[in-house]
């Protein structure tokens, strides 16, 4: 997998390689990724004891939560997952880890998977492999009325910005920042936070204009009903696509070839595109031309 890095560049040079969806293919020009038409069934040690036990932080929505005092799981995850499921012919058991500790629960085996919003990257897919199902994007959160009139980052400039320490969203900080005083304008403020429940309360005390974060989730909390009088989106845009997935170890290619094909097979029927319209998402759906049947 050191080559990871490189495939990119080679994929774009070869101009004929097909990709699954939002997948960065690890595989040369000549072995396009293709399409499973049917499914490939679960390794016997994962069917014979009758369940998938998934890894997850379960605290992400409406991608995965708890509901109903912390007993019942819900979201877009589990909607997907028990597809996955019935399709594979076994349960779904969630254990709850932090998020930190998922690759290494999936690369010991202490789960069969990972499934939170982990965004496929080069450097995680050199130690796991990825199942893609939706993309995750960035948007900004701002106050309930919008007081400062934030239709996109084009109107952060001079403002006080909050992000997630160590979220990709300091990127798209930076680079907004950069563009604000290149145009003769007030750079933006950033101010990082340990955690998205601080740089939430930033935005509530008005201590920051806006909180750059995940797109799912800044719309769950601008619509739910504990929320929406607080928060709002700043603008309908995006920003940042980037496909995430199922992850699997690499020492088990035959469980990442079932959960694949269960994926291909719900995204040609269209049971991915209804899971993520109920979850007002759709927006996020992978888009690329699948190549011929498996």
């Amino acid at each position: 997998m050191a080559a990871g890095l490189s495939i990119l560049a080679a994929i774009a040079l070869s101009g004929c390689v097909v990709l699954r969806p939002g997948v960065a293919a690890q595989v040369s020009a000549t072995q396009a990724p293709t399409a499973y038409k049917h499914i490939i069934e679960l390794p016997q040690d994962i069917k014979g004891k009758g369940s998938l036990v998934i890894g997850s932080q379960i605290s992400s929505p409406p991608l995965i939560f708890f509901s109903d005092g912390n007993i019942a799981v819900e979201g877009i995850n589990k909607d997907i997952a028990d597809e996955i499921g019935r399709r594979l012919g076994v349960g779904i058991t969630w254990k709850q880890l932090p998020f930190a500790g998922l690759i290494p629960a999936v690369q010991s085996g202490k789960v069969d998977a990972g499934m939170d919003l982990i965004g496929d990257t080069p450097q995680r897919r050199a130690a796991v492999d990825f199942a893609n199902y939706m993309n995750q994007a960035t948007s900004p959160l701002v106050r309930r009325g919008n007081p400062h009139n934030i239709q996109s980052v084009d109107d952060l400039c001079g403002l006080a910005v909050a992000i997630v320490r160590g979220g990709v969203q300091l990127e798209l900080a930076e680079e907004t920042s950069a563009k604000c005083t290149a145009a003769g304008k007030k750079p933006v403020q950033i101010e990082q936070f340990s955690s998205p429940g601080d740089a939430r309360l930033s935005v509530q005390a008005g201590r920051t204009a806006a909180f750059l974060g995940n797109t799912p989730v800044m719309r769950y909390i601008s619509e739910a009903a504990a929320t929406k009088a607080i928060f709002q989106m700043g603008g309908g845009t995006t920003y940042q696509l980037q496909p995430i997935g199922i992850i699997t170890a690499q020492s088990k290619p035959a469980l990442h070839v079932s959960i694949q094909s269960a994926l291909d097979m719900m995204q040609a029927d269209g049971t991915i595109a209804k899971i993520l319209a109920t979850w007002h998402t759709e927006d996020l759906a992978l888009k690329s031309d699948l190549g011929a049947a498996k």
